[in-house]
Order: C-alpha cells, then sequence, then structure tokens
C-alpha cells in the first residue's frame, strides 16, 4: 500500500490526537476549505457527493483535490514531527 492510502486509512480512523493534528493541517494548507477538506479525508467524501448534499465549496474540483493532497502532506509531517507515524 503506497504512503497516501495508509494517511488516508489513517483518516478514516483517527485518534483523538491525530483529530486536532488533522484539522490544524488543513487549516495551514487549505484557509478558507479546512471543513470541507477535514471532512472529505475522514469521511470519505468527494466533491461532488458533498455538493450534490448541499455543502458550500468556494473552490473548483481539481483545486479542492490540490488542497486535499497538500493537507495530506501536511498531516504527514505533523504526524512525523510529533512521533505519531509508525512506518
Amino acid at each position: 500500500m503506497d504512503l497516501q492510502k495508509k494517511l488516508i486509512v489513517k483518516c478514516r480512523n483517527l485518534e483523538q490526537q491525530d483529530r486536532f493534528h488533522l484539522f490544524q493541517s488543513a487549516i495551514s494548507a487549505a484557509p478558507g476549505l479546512e471543513i470541507p477538506i477535514y471532512e472529505s479525508l475522514t469521511t470519505g467524501s468527494g466533491y461532488r457527493t458533498m455538493l450534490n448534499i448541499g455543502k458550500q465549496i468556494p473552490a473548483k474540483e481539481d483545486d479542492f483535490y490540490a488542497y486535499r493532497r497538500k493537507t495530506l502532506a501536511t498531516f504527514y509531517d505533523r504526524l512525523r514531527l510529533f512521533g505519531r507515524w509508525k512506518d
């Protein structure tokens, strides 16, 4: 399993301390999009699914997924920095 998939699995099964790190990562990587990005990573909902249920996302689809990847990279760095990532 590649690193991105491992991170996504971790996002769906977060411990309390890691929820804070993920939300902080979303805030720093995607200001203004932090809530939809966090929700997407923790629930597995995609851009179009969230739009269909009435969520307001102030970004185009390709930008949303770019910020989502940036958030994952920032989250990975934070996990490693605080000793929360085990390879």
